[in-house]
């Protein structure tokens, strides 16, 4: 176990505890502000990865990081993960009977269960580093978990200005619009292929 002692900081000399991540006087930071244990795909990959698996990729992603979420969240948010999580794996189901019924279901709980998730690493963000973070409600509710994805890729910066909410230019956003709009494509064909081979 680390030793506990007073330090200077080294920015603003003000005495703290050699175990603190941020200055409590001027507010630098002694290590990157980090959320441990996150598996974390770049965006690219987690487009190509949702696309070739229809839209389950966002589940397999929720499943890896769902222990991490709840670590840092209180008993009130926590309940509320388990829940829509509870529900996200039950409609995974719906995957093997029809993939368009599927994305429809998911669409919708993962709007809770991202919502959720964006909120709990909020006030984790003020708890642990005092920084009001907040994110796009736009981003969240056309891009659900991958706008999750991306909340954290930014995280680091989004910390330290916590006023930076969509600072991704229009033409990133309209790439990833082109890229849903793709995979929306893709579980239609997907979908009618299905439904063609029944009749």
């Amino acid at each position: 176990m680390e030793d506990i002692e007073n330090v200077k900081c080294p920015y603003c000399g003000g005495e703290i505890q050699n175990t603190v991540e941020q200055c409590p006087f001027c507010g630098e930071f002694f290590t990157e502000p980090r959320i441990d244990n996150i598996k974390l795909p770049s965006i690219g990959q987690y487009i190509t990865l949702n696309i070739l698996s229809i839209g389950l990729y966002s589940l397999f992603w929720i499943i890896l990081n769902y222990k991490t979420f709840k670590n840092i969240s209180n008993v009130k948010d926590t309940v509320k993960l388990k829940f829509f999580f509870g529900l996200a794996l039950v409609s995974a189901v719906t995957f093997f009977v029809n993939p368009l019924i599927f994305n429809i279901i998911t669409k919708i709980i993962y709007l809770f269960l991202s919502y959720r998730i964006l909120r709990i690493i909020e006030k984790f963000s003020v708890k642990k580093y005092n920084a009001p973070i907040s994110h796009s409600e736009a981003g969240w509710f056309f891009f659900d978990i991958l706008y999750v994805v991306y909340f954290l890729d930014t995280y680091k910066q989004r910390v330290h200005d916590p006023d930076m909410r969509n600072h991704m230019e229009f033409k990133g956003w309209l790439k990833y619009c082109i890229i849903i709009a793709i995979l929306a494509l893709i579980v239609f064909c997907a979908n009618f292929l299905y439904v063609s081979t029944i009749l």
